[in-house]
């Protein structure tokens, strides 16, 4: 399995209670419970590249190069998408078998005239509070089995907090270590916003072949994660104490 390399670059602040963000990479997606995609979770955004999709009752709104989301911007100097095409990846081959998953990573946009080494593109949500904790979702699979394996760098940034991944691929059997190419999988960002806004910018990586393909924006999604009660952190407490106690 080729090496994914982390690196988190975070700016100076003072207030005990930020983290710097985290990234993690999902199991192979199956059905649509799989996802974790959910009406129950609240969400500040949930995008779809090339045609609007629904997975669990959650919309994905369309963002094309011709349609814009709200509190969403896709910057980029060239703007293609794909529609109801799903390359050569075969969804029942990878074990993917919910309908609404399915149709989410049948359309995508992408940078045309970006697939070489430096072409970059930027994601960019609106509307974000300060202090709050999200989970981004880059949902992906695989567009055709040849070539460089469409590496990708990552960077995300809010505010004075920078986090990136590097080399990141569009080949599950690749970068989950299965062997299954035509799997499908999240990469994950978990932070506390420092910012209203998170600017995300997929760029293909300098030491990338020519051609090596620019990144295929299938959908996204950016849900709230409820901070623990004081009642919950009073009862954790409670017990730990309770534990130091009998031992």
């Amino acid at each position: 399995m080729k090496k994914i390399i982390l690196n988190t670059v975070v700016a100076g602040f003072t207030a005990v209670s930020l983290q710097a963000g985290t990234f993690s990479l999902s199991a192979p997606l199956t059905t649509d419970a799989s996802t974790g995609i959910s009406a129950a979770n609240t969400y500040t955004h949930t995008v779809s590249g090339g045609l609007p999709a629904t997975v669990n009752g959650v919309v994905f709104a369309d963002q094309s190069p011709d349609t814009t989301v709200a509190n969403f911007t896709w910057t980029s100097a060239s703007k293609n998408e794909v529609t109801n095409n799903a390359g050569t990846w075969v969804a029942a081959t990878g074990g993917v078998t919910g309908a609404g998953l399915i149709s989410l990573l049948n359309s995508f946009t992408y940078a045309g005239g970006g697939a070489d080494p430096g072409a970059t593109q930027r994601f960019s949500l609106a509307g974000l509070t300060v202090g709050t904790i999200y989970d981004t979702r880059l949902y992906i699979r695989m567009w055709d089995p040849g070539g460089s394996g469409r590496p990708i760098d990552f960077k995300f940034t809010h505010g004075s907090e920078t986090n990136s991944i590097s080399g990141l691929e569009d080949r599950p059997g690749t970068v989950l270590g299965t062997g299954n190419n035509h799997q499908a999988f999240y990469l994950n960002y978990r932070f506390t916003s420092l910012a209203t806004t998170l600017d995300i910018d997929a760029t293909v990586p300098a030491a990338a072949a020519a051609s090596s393909g620019s990144f295929h924006m299938f959908g996204l999604s950016n849900q709230v994660i409820p901070e623990p009660s004081s009642l919950t952190l009073a009862l954790a407490l409670g017990l730990i104490g309770i534990g130091r106690r009998r031992r």
